[in-house]
């Protein structure tokens, strides 16, 4: 049952606590947060804390549970975000690259140009050559630099002509082959267009 006599005031106050002393691990929210002043709290632990400067102590964690807190919250005006309906909005399917506005076969094709090993090992054996290392040609992630010998030769290689220009095409250049990280790798190929390596390193750089 969550406690009365509790005020906007008192719950600003909570949030001031937290912000100076943090939440402690058992109090941390799981599935919602509560927004005050732009930034995101845990709804029981304010309530208690609330409780305190209204009554002069921590309201038990143990006397309500998340969804009265989440509730009472809503009643009195607050913004509670859910956090299980924000992944689900949020969170794309992991084969999302099958959307490639160009359709399926020759979404197809690029990806069997990406990965003709031949072609790889050239590129990278050739970067390897020029400047000793392998680094992501958008961020400059290094794989063996995070990751010491599990890393040494990895890197992902990237297409870098638009899948519109690939029709009839069947010899790959070392100059048609971009080396880039994993994630740079998914984010060059999301979206309605594919980005160049340009394009998304001014994204990365701000």
């Amino acid at each position: 049952m969550i406690p009365k006599g509790l005020s906007h005031v008192h719950f600003l106050r909570a949030a001031t606590e937290v912000e100076r002393r943090g939440v402690p691990r058992s109090r941390a929210a799981r599935h919602y947060d509560l927004l005050l002043n732009g930034k995101k709290y845990p709804p029981k632990y304010i309530i208690s804390l609330a409780n305190r400067f209204a009554h002069g102590s921590v309201f038990p964690a143990g006397s309500f549970n998340a969804v009265e807190a989440k509730d009472y919250l809503l009643r009195h005006g607050y913004k509670v975000i859910d956090r299980r309906k924000r992944v689900k909005e949020v969170v794309v399917p992991q084969d999302d690259e099958s959307t490639f506005p160009e359709g399926a076969e020759r979404f197809a094709i690029h990806r069997f140009l990406e990965r003709d090993n031949g072609i790889t090992k050239k590129a990278k054996k050739q970067r390897l050559a020029e400047i000793g290392k392998l680094e992501c040609d958008v961020c400059g992630f290094n794989f063996e630099r995070q990751y010491g010998e599990k890393g040494r030769g990895f890197i992902e290689a990237h297409h870098l002509m638009p899948v519109a220009t690939l029709g009839g095409k069947s010899k790959t250049r070392i100059g048609d082959i971009g080396l880039v990280c994993s994630n740079c790798h998914r984010m060059l190929h999301r979206g309605p267009t594919l980005l160049s390596v340009e394009q998304l390193r001014r994204v990365v750089n701000g």
